[in-house]
């Protein structure tokens, strides 16, 4: 990230972190204030950040009503008038710290996918009238008050914005501010425009849903058509929404900045919505972390071509991966391909190739950090982390309440239901390494025994080898003098014990065995 501190704070709430945080003022020789980019890791005030990232819920809120059954998450712009909790108006400081006690302290948001929830049972008609049913899912643009939408309500204006929708996402982010968690924030929501009709129907930029001609089909597939910027009445709209985005948010540091949700669309509007970024950086003096996630052709074009390399600053691997047999499965960017036919099927593939995949980008572009998306298992959480991956965004559903007939949201912000996958490992982290990951770097250390013995390492001083099914394993440890007390972590409990003596002995070759077969951690550090 090319910006360590940001002077532009805005709200109360921001001015009091500011001073918690920096004092009375950002004091520019400090480097690890703040959110910062280090070594490729997000840090907080030196700490790292890691950890699962939840991606908000784009359509629904309750597993109740005739609406069907549902499991829900969290969303920062649903809105439940007169009802604050989970899956209503969400209470944006509970939920904060649901996010660092529970392991996700990164949070994906998107606008929703319809804004009235008559719209759940995925029917396509229009509605008779505006009696919409809440929680309702605001939408960044306006109404105009003018006409009749789709969904009966008055028709957007495009070049107008919702002030409810910015504030709440202006709240979050100064929350995040305060205590260390991540707005990862996608300017669109591809979701809409591809698979099922009632995805489309309300979509603010359908020609009967706006008062701009923006030329859109009245059906699916619609995605090449909004992600065409020689339209120019659309060219100006997608300009002035991004400007709006960053205009709102650019006085919050701990955000990242993304196209789309689920975007698989062409190299073209990447290239448009980077050069945009640019030039609204350029004439305002303000620096933004801009993530980049797309198709694995796109991603690498941009990646290869240094301006716009320059600008990025996370790198999100989710639309690509190596099959577990090791084949590429990478669909071409622009096909108007639905992302979550690639995302939903990446969790089938093996630790080994999760490692592979994030191990070849850390170590091609070792300053950028890793994003990632799997709802997988606890190895390939492990696989995620010792190729040097910073937020692996998950499907965070609560868990059904006990008894509970229909489902009801809980009363408080308790743990999604596959917390159990990153916990201990998270709450290692945060009680043993939080200072310390950001220095350390994915290594080859092993040299025989386990195939799969993967190491992040801060040389001389730290290392933390992880082996995925147990057994022995040699590590290289020539020149590197003194002794290091040895402990094994075990990643289903987040027990730890000595290994061996406890104690291994730097300057040649350092055989170890694991308790057992099951994945172990082994935790190195110099004795004083």
């Amino acid at each position: 990230m090319r910006r360590t501190c940001q002077m532009q704070k805005k709200g109360l709430l921001l001015l009091v972190a500011v001073i918690a945080l920096f004092g009375l003022g950002c004091d520019l020789q400090r480097q690890d204030q703040g959110f910062v980019l280090r070594n490729g890791w997000y840090t907080f005030n030196g700490s790292v950040i890691w950890g699962n990232a939840q991606y908000n819920d784009y359509w629904g809120g309750l597993r109740t009503g005739p609406f069907g059954e549902y499991k829900y998450r969290a969303n920062i712009t649903r809105n439940a008038p007169g009802i604050v909790g989970p899956s209503y108006t969400e209470d944006l400081d509970q939920l904060t710290n649901a996010m660092l006690q529970y392991g996700y302290p990164g949070f994906e948001h998107c606008f929703g996918m319809w804004f009235d929830r008559r719209r759940d049972n995925h029917d396509v008609g229009a509605r008779p009238d505006a009696n919409a049913i809440s929680p309702f899912l605001e939408q960044p643009w306006a109404r105009s008050g003018i006409d009749v939408a789709w969904d009966g309500l008055s028709k957007y204006d495009l070049l107008k914005y919702n002030d409810w929708y910015f504030n709440r996402l202006k709240d979050f982010a100064a929350f995040c501010d305060l205590k260390g968690t991540v707005l990862i924030h996608d300017c669109y929501m591809q979701h809409a425009l591809l698979e099922h009709p009632a995805h489309y129907v309300d979509f603010p930029w359908r020609p009967t849903n706006c008062i701009q001609n923006s030329e859109m089909p009245d059906g699916l597939p619609a995605a090449n058509a909004f992600y065409d910027t020689s339209h120019a009445v659309r060219r100006d709209i997608h300009r002035t929404y991004i400007r709006k985005c960053l205009t709102e948010l650019s006085g919050y540091t701990n955000v990242v900045f993304l196209t789309s949700y689920e975007y698989t669309g062409p190299l073209s509007f990447v290239q448009f919505w980077i050069d945009t970024i640019s030039e609204w950086e350029n004439e305002t003096g303000n620096d933004v972390h801009v993530g980049l996630g797309a198709t694995k052709d796109v991603l690498d074009a941009v990646l290869a071509d240094a301006d716009r390399a320059a600008q990025v600053d996370t790198i999100d691997l989710r639309y690509w991966w190596y099959e577990p047999d090791g084949t590429l499965h990478a669909p071409p960017g622009g096909q108007e391909i639905p992302a979550r036919n690639i995302v939903a099927m990446a969790y089938q593939t093996t630790p080994e190739q999760i490692y592979r995949q994030v191990r070849e980008y850390r170590d091609r572009y070792p300053e950028k950090a890793i994003i990632h998306h799997l709802d997988g298992s606890r190895q390939q959480t492990w696989a995620f982390l010792m190729g040097g991956g910073s937020l692996l965004i998950r499907d965070l559903q609560y868990p059904d309440s006990p008894g509970g007939e229909p489902w009801l949201p809980p009363a408080t912000y308790i743990a999604p239901e596959d917390s159990w996958i990153i916990q201990p490992t998270y709450d290692f982290i945060v009680a043993n390494l939080a200072q310390t990951i950001p220095l350390m770097v994915p290594a080859d250390l092993a040299v025989s025994g386990s195939s799969t013995a993967w190491c992040l390492a801060e040389a001389g001083q730290t290392y933390l080898v992880y082996l995925l099914a147990g057994g022995q394993v040699t590590l290289n440890f020539a020149g590197i003098t003194g002794t290091f007390r040895a402990r094994w972590l075990d990643p289903r409990s987040g027990a730890i014990q000595d290994a061996g003596s406890g104690t291994v002995q730097g300057g040649g070759l350092v055989t170890v065995s694991a308790p057992d077969s099951q994945d172990w951690a082994l935790w190195l550090t110099r004795n004083s």
